[in-house]
């Protein structure tokens, strides 16, 4: 995310428990308005350790959390001349505008239990299911002028 998906004006950043991110992930996904975004390219062959990060917070949103969220959410279909390509959908794209409403989801990685010596440094840690986060920021309505 960056000061750019914000509007000019107020609004207000407050932390939510997993099951109202849940409800508002299903209401989103049953209006046809859940928009996910990565700042990682999860589909480039180079970013196989992001697309396994990724994955693995999928699993403990959906194992731990009961957030459906798969990486399929992620991604944007794009015509190119009657073909069809999908991409990840890139962060910018989630503009907030007065009344909108965007869940930022964070996590924290932790030194894995049991790793050998001669696992790489990535494979080292995993993802503390006990770390993740539901922040929840809402523009809030512009004030009008009273005469």
């Amino acid at each position: 995310m960056c000061l750019d998906n914000l509007p000019h004006g107020r609004f207000e950043r407050r932390v939510i428990g997993a099951g109202e991110a849940s409800a508002m992930l299903c209401a989103a996904r049953a209006d046809k308005t859940l928009l996910c975004v990565s700042k990682d390219d999860l589909l480039a062959p180079y970013r196989t350790k992001e697309r396994r990060r990724h994955q693995e917070l999928c699993k403990v949103l959906r194992a731990s959390y009961n957030c459906p969220l798969r990486l399929e959410d992620f991604l944007t279909t794009l015509d190119d001349e009657g073909t069809a390509v999908q991409s990840i959908t890139p962060p910018q794209v989630a503009e907030l505008q007065p009344r909108d409403r965007l869940l930022v989801v964070t996590c924290d990685y932790q030194l894995a239990d049991k790793t050998k010596a001669s696992a790489g440094v990535e494979d080292r840690f995993v993802l503390a299911a006990d770390s993740v986060g539901f922040h929840l920021i809402a523009a809030l309505p512009q004030e009008t002028a009273t005469s």
